[in-house]
């Protein structure tokens, strides 16, 4: 009995992980004054439902909040606290840019659930990689970061904070300030993964009509690694995607992904 509940307790975990892989950073409000606090949470879930990431001290390598020609390094106020919401501070008028980098962690599917995870993020090449190496009956042991964005908009300025390359693995980078488009505009993104542009990558994209529907589209880079997104509705948005590799040292995992969103509100 015991080694059935805890057989349980692992499809269980692993059923989880998979329906509840999107992660961004929620601020308490988008738009401020300046000189206003925004309370910012990480959120780990689905179509803009979720719960807060949980044990940050241990998975969170670093945090920084962008403002006109400054970087101001938020980790070790981050790092105080495991989920306690981070104060941004937004003294200044203009568009505001916070990029958050975790640390490694393990995710380990069976292979059902991990072959519908790669089709459902449009993971197309590790599907691919599998079905050559008649490897779609084998369990996955995935590293994993996330690599997320938000952009916050204080007072009616706006610059070119939007555009800054943060350096991390995977950035989705907007070739347009969002804060600068009206509804049924589109937003160009370029995404770049360890510094070159990414082509042929499936891109989603989530819009939080209300507190019960979220509206979600997909799209793919072109050759220069740009997505074209329309802007079709108000409310919060989030981009993102998944780029997942083969590892060479498979010691403790075959794959090493890198989740990468990036949340505003239209």
């Amino acid at each position: 009995m015991k080694r059935i509940v805890t057989t349980l307790i692992l499809l269980v975990s692993a059923w989880t992980v998979f329906t509840s892989h999107e992660f961004w950073l929620a601020p308490n409000q988008f738009r401020l004054k300046p000189g206003q606090t925004a309370k910012l949470d990480l959120f780990v879930g689905e179509d803009f439902h979720g719960e807060i990431w949980g044990a940050r001290r241990k998975r969170m390598r670093s945090i920084d909040h962008y403002f006109g020609k400054q970087k101001e390094d938020l980790t070790t106020q981050a790092l105080a606290t495991d989920s306690v919401a981070i104060d941004i501070k937004c003294k200044k008028a203009g568009t505001h840019l916070l990029a958050m980098r975790s640390n490694n962690s393990l995710n380990e599917l069976p292979s059902k659930e991990f072959n519908a995870y790669l089709e459902e993020d449009g993971i197309e090449n590790i599907l691919a990689l599998r079905e050559k190496q008649n490897q779609l009956d084998k369990p996955s042991r995935e590293f994993y970061q996330r690599c997320a964005k938000a952009l916050l908009q204080v007072g009616q300025k706006t610059d070119h904070t939007y555009a800054i390359n943060c350096g991390m693995p995977l950035e989705i980078m907007p070739l347009q300030n969002p804060y600068r488009l009206k509804v049924g505009d589109k937003l160009s993104v370029k995404i770049l993964f360890e510094g070159k542009p990414l082509p042929d990558a499936v891109v989603r994209s989530w819009q939080k009509a209300d507190e019960t529907k979220t509206n979600q589209g997909r799209f793919r880079t072109n050759a220069q690694g740009i997505a074209e997104i329309t802007l079709n509705a108000k409310g919060f948005w989030m981009i993102s995607l998944v780029r997942m590799v083969e590892t060479t040292d498979k010691s403790q995992a075959d794959y090493q992904s890198y989740w990468g969103s990036l949340t505003f509100e239209m």
